[in-house]
């Protein structure tokens, strides 16, 4: 007797074709929700978990210490040196809720001699709060140093640095990668075949793990001395321009106060962020860690009419002198005319409104009790002025 068999139904040649592409089609039924950042500076969102990041700038010019920065305000739970240098800095709270857990950060240097990589480490260590001679509570933040590989036969640099950057974020497992510098993954900064493998597999890295990862590289030398939109580097370059959610620009300034440092976004799929300024100090010593001196619009425009922030050091002396002058608490206006005007002898209006910001982001004013005519509130100088 002959039972009948249950055959599969034959597909078509069109009904294979559509299913293979399927998963790719958008569908306009579904949510795709708002993606998650890791970073925000002053409210605005940016370094996109499960996207790339460039960071930029000619030699010399402050990229390790932008990094340092970013670090720092990523694993510094937001501690009280974090707010006081890092003013602006911060991780969303609901990148947070999102994560469920405290993020971290893997630093992988291949550009610098051991001891400046060191050196950053023992800078996040020390704006976080914690021991610069110790591990970071809970492993949040490691440090892979990659310049000197040793001699393999059959092995270039290169394909070992690559193998081991796999191997630490597959151990790590973090939530931010940062890479410095990029261009020691590949034998040659032109190769199109290796950059385009490194990066389709650093892309495919970011989005499967929820994580971000940056990528540190030089600008070709500038035609003139502010050029800040240079191009990075060689083919790999290009091509990382074009893929990445961010690309942040140091840009180095000599002043008559001695040496600043400007944050530039260049590119950005989402909102802008503002530029930021920052100085190296000497808190700790030699070590030197950045601190923020001032935030705004444009500050790497070279327009005349763009206000320009005083020294630190001199904001801080003329606040001081003002405490025992002047009876506090003043409104902002009264502080611009007084303080930064009479005491300062600035006379520019963005130049006192510059002052005055840069002031309450270091933490030399801060809000009294008492509000003002136009129901914001008038400040008075901190008890004891942090730095």
């Amino acid at each position: 007797m002959n039972e009948e068999r249950n055959m599969p139904e034959l597909r078509t040649a069109e009904q294979i074709r559509w299913d293979t592409l399927r998963p790719y089609l958008l569908d306009p039924r579904e949510d795709y929700p708002e993606p998650y950042h890791l970073l925000e500076y002053k409210g605005v969102p940016f370094s996109k978990i499960g996207g790339l990041g460039a960071m930029s700038g000619q030699k010399k010019n402050g990229k390790s210490f932008v990094i340092t920065q970013l670090i720092a305000a990523i694993v510094g739970d937001g501690c009280e040196r974090v707010r006081q240098f890092l003013p602006g800095l911060a991780v969303p709270e609901r990148t947070i809720e999102y994560l469920g857990h405290k993020p971290k950060a893997l630093y992988i240097d291949t550009e610098m001699e051991k001891l400046s990589s060191a050196k950053v480490l023992r800078r996040v260590h020390w704006l976080c709060g914690v021991d610069m001679n110790q591990p970071f509570p809970e492993d949040r933040f490691s440090v892979l140093w990659l310049k000197n590989m040793p001699k393999e036969e059959n092995v270039k640099a290169y394909m070992k640095r690559w193998d081991l950057i796999r191997m630490a974020i597959d151990a790590i497992q973090p939530d931010v990668v940062f890479i410095d510098g990029i261009r020691d993954l590949l034998s040659s900064i032109n190769d199109e075949q290796q950059g385009t493998l490194i990066l389709d597999e650093l892309g495919s890295m970011a989005e499967d793990r929820r994580m971000c990862i940056w990528n540190a590289l030089h600008q070709n030398p500038a035609r003139k001395n502010d050029d800040d939109d240079a191009k990075m580097r060689g083919w790999i370059g290009t091509e990382l321009g074009n893929k990445v959610s961010d690309t942040l620009v140091s840009i180095k300034s000599k002043t008559q106060n001695g040496v600043t440092f400007t944050v530039k976004q260049q590119d950005a799929r989402d909102k802008d962020l503002d530029d930021w300024k920052f100085e190296i100090t000497d808190d700790v010593g030699s070590l030197g860690v950045p601190r923020i001196i001032s935030s705004g619009t444009n500050l790497s425009s070279k327009s005349k009419e763009q206000p320009e922030c005083d020294d630190p050091r001199m904001i801080r002396e003329w606040i001081e002198t003002a405490k025992e002058r002047f009876k506090w608490p003043l409104t902002r206006t009264q502080i611009k005319k007084s303080v930064f005007g009479e005491i300062g002898g600035v006379k520019n209006d963005g130049r006192q409104q510059a002052n005055l910001q840069a002031a309450l982001n270091l933490g030399y004013l801060e809000e009294s009790t008492i509000k003002a005519g136009n129901g914001s509130y008038m400040l008075q100088p901190v008890e004891d002025m942090p730095f």
